[in-house]
């Protein structure tokens, strides 16, 4: 009799896959609706990530830039399509390269908290000019669809079953044989 490892349970990775959905419909609005409105002297602003991000650029604030686009878009585009990639090769059956799928669940799941940097500036932000006596700044819709997609991802990180990756693989070990 051939023994193999027990498949881990199928619901873990359904959980995950629903989760995905969810985050990836969540980062539609949240890449549409601004997420924060400012006030300065009159004049009304409302900026998405992306509009935020290109304000950082042109006001040669690059650095800064560059850290609100990778972790407000790069990365949690990035994530789900990881954890499409992840849900889809341990589902065919037997994962191919399951080291190189391990690797990226590890990454994925050591890079989702750094999306909520986003979330924390926009409260440091609207915290801090709060104070000023000619601008305010408040979250909008946007900060809220973007922090459920966060939460989201994270949530679907955790319940893949990274076992599945290699419970999938097929058993060449010799078999013993039992008087």
């Amino acid at each position: 009799m051939k023994r193999r490892f027990l498949p881990a349970p199928a619901s873990g990775n359904a959980t995950a896959a629903a989760l995905s959905v969810a985050a990836a419909l969540m980062l539609i609005p949240a890449n549409l609706l601004p997420v924060l409105s400012t006030e300065t002297t009159g004049e009304n602003r409302d900026d998405t990530i992306f509009s935020g991000a290109m304000q950082l650029w042109q006001h040669n604030l690059a650095p800064i830039a560059i850290i609100v686009f990778a972790a407000s878009i790069a990365i949690p585009v990035a994530k789900l399509v990881g954890l499409t990639w992840l849900l889809l090769a341990t589902r065919r059956g037997p994962a191919r390269r399951p080291l190189v799928l391990t690797r990226i669940y590890n990454l994925l799941d050591g890079i989702g908290r750094w999306s909520m940097l986003d979330v924390f500036l926009a409260a440091f932000l609207t915290g801090l000019i709060e104070f000023g006596e000619f601008a305010t700044v408040r979250a909008r819709a946007g900060i809220v669809a973007f922090a459920a997609a966060v939460i989201l991802t994270v949530l679907a990180t955790e319940a893949f079953d990274p076992r599945t990756i290699w419970n999938s693989q097929p058993d060449n070990r010799p078999t013993p044989t039992t008087p």
